[in-house]
């Protein structure tokens, strides 16, 4: 892999000005340990991140309750033995290891300096395959060319100094990207005088569909990563739970889901770009002006009316289709789909940068 001297070189940290040795892994790491086995018919439902052999998202492949007869380990490094083999993470959050993966961890050793030690462990993957697996003696014999000291020493500090750089740089060039893009794509909210609003009725703006009566949970197969199972709930953007897909069931995504019934929820809509299933508690809208941020705006401005609806009096189809939104409009009276858009790409650009600015202030 060739490198850039830009990539060479980080305020005045240079890779090829110092002296570089090979090291065993176990000269390295002070631990060495394979996670343990955990069925998938033992998953219990939890929010502790269950890390294997998969070379997305971090390793995470999914969250899990389960406290005993498990490995739970923390800022440390993983590599995948098996599956994507050579996969290498750093994990500072607490998480559940399987036994696809090995903990790699030395005490002292910051974030920075275990980041720059995964592109270096990754290299694994050219001499291992799915027939070649590294287990635990292979492991052992491994060795890394790592950055070295006056004593010869792996020299941490300059791993952590030099990915902090590498970390400023990354920071500094997007945030003048989202900068340079807000004030592309910036406008200038209307006055009150200038801004004209009009009531819609729902019916009129959506073309509403009933997905009908839905098989519950007991009667779908749960499946991670599967389609999205939407239902009376005001949390996780309406979705109960992942399931194996019924073509028969699903519908389009690029929509609003209205949600009818159900306590605590009865009167949210929710927007969502994927298809999913939906329970008899949903009505679905479509537009052909729809897209993520004019499907923001639209809910933002649906679920204020949230407040009128309870047990005593329900969100029923009849009274879902007599509901009012005001919206802004163009000059001939039509709901001005491009104003929402733009008004919407502004607020995410603030939010961006606002955390990026933040961030970028504590590196």
């Amino acid at each position: 892999m060739q490198t850039t001297d830009k990539q060479r070189n980080r305020g005045g940290l240079n890779l090829l000005s110092i002296k570089w040795k090979e090291f065993c892994f176990t000269d390295i790491f002070t631990e060495i340990q394979r996670g343990k086995r955990l069925k998938k018919a033992d998953h219990t439902e939890g929010n502790t991140p269950y890390v294997s052999s998969t070379s997305q998202n971090n390793g995470v492949d999914g969250f899990v309750g389960n406290e005993s007869g498990v490995r739970a380990f923390s800022d440390c490094l993983t590599l995948a033995n098996s599956g994507s083999v050579g996969s290498a993470f750093y994990h500072r959050y607490e998480f559940v290891a399987s036994d696809h993966v090995t903990k790699l961890k030395r005490d002292g050793l910051d974030k920075y300096a275990y980041l720059f030690l995964i592109p270096l462990i990754n290299r694994l993957s050219e001499k291992y395959s799915f027939n070649r697996e590294i287990n635990d003696e292979r492991i052992k014999r491994e060795k890394l060319l790592l950055p070295v000291d006056a004593q010869g020493n792996p020299d941490f500090a300059f791993m952590s100094s030099f990915m902090q750089e590498v970390e400023r740089d990354i920071l500094a060039t997007t945030l003048k990207y989202f900068h340079n893009k807000q004030n592309t794509n910036t406008i200038t909210p209307p006055s009150k005088n200038q801004l004209t609003y009009k009531d819609f009725l729902l019916r009129n703006l959506f073309h509403l569909l009933e997905p009908g009566k839905s098989k519950g949970l007991n009667h779908l197969q749960r499946k991670e990563r599967g389609i999205s199972y939407l239902g009376a709930t005001n949390l996780n953007n309406g979705v109960l739970d992942f399931v194996e897909p019924v073509p028969s069931m699903v519908q389009r995504g690029n929509c609003i889901a209205f949600i009818r019934n159900g306590e605590g929820s009865m009167g949210y809509a929710v927007y969502k770009a994927e298809d999913f299933i939906a329970t008899s508690d949903m009505t679905i809208g479509y537009n052909a002006h729809l897209n993520k941020y004019t499907g923001t705006y639209i809910t933002t401005i649906a679920d204020r009316i949230r407040g009128k609806y309870n047990f005593g009096y329900k969100r029923n189809a009849q009274r879902l289709a007599k509901e009012i939104i005001t919206l802004p409009t163009t000059p001939d009276g039509t709901p001005d789909w491009e104003y929402m858009e733009a008004y919407m790409r502004q607020i995410e650009s603030r939010q961006i940068l606002a955390y990026l600015s933040h961030i970028a202030h504590r590196a």
